[in-house]
């Protein structure tokens, strides 16, 4: 059976020794170093946080600074496009009013050339019927013509 003796002892004081030794000499500095690889694996989570805060900061920083900008040149191209079409508009008028003018002043030069044309024609007109009466009658007759009604005949004519 089981008898405590010396040995045993002697076996279980030098047991303990031999632990503890083991404890100090190995378990201890690798608990340490285990110890110092965690702490620095968290440092680093901690520093990769703040890290990508303040990534996310930045960007949105600069999101907000690229629509602000977007929105001012938006603006900018909205109001240049504004000032171009009321230059458009406003040179649009001024053409179609001096297109007006010319069109106006044409129109009063040839009826002026259509009005001393037609009065060139009276005189011409009142022989071709002389001549033409005088053929068919044989005689030339004493007509008694008003101008101004042959120079409305002519101005109906067109």
């Amino acid at each position: 059976m089981f008898e405590i003796n010396g040995t045993y002892v002697i076996i279980l004081f030098l047991f303990l020794i031999f632990i503890q030794l083991l404890n100090v000499i190995m378990l201890k500095p690798v608990g340490k170093v285990i110890e110092q690889r965690r702490r620095r694996i968290q440092d680093n989570l901690d520093a990769a946080t703040n890290c990508t805060q303040e990534a996310e900061k930045v960007l949105n920083n600069y999101q907000t600074s690229l629509h602000a900008s977007r929105s001012e040149a938006q603006s900018i191209i909205q109001e240049a496009l504004g000032k171009a079409q009321k230059e458009r508009d406003e040179q649009l008028k001024a053409i179609q009013s001096e297109g007006r003018d010319k069109l106006d002043k044409l129109k009063a030069e040839l009826t002026a050339c259509r009005e001393s044309l037609l009065q060139s024609l009276i005189h011409s007109e009142l022989e071709l019927v002389g001549d033409i009466i005088n053929k068919l009658l044989g005689e030339r007759p004493a007509l008694v013509t008003n101008e101004e009604r042959v120079f409305q005949v002519l101005k109906q004519t067109r």
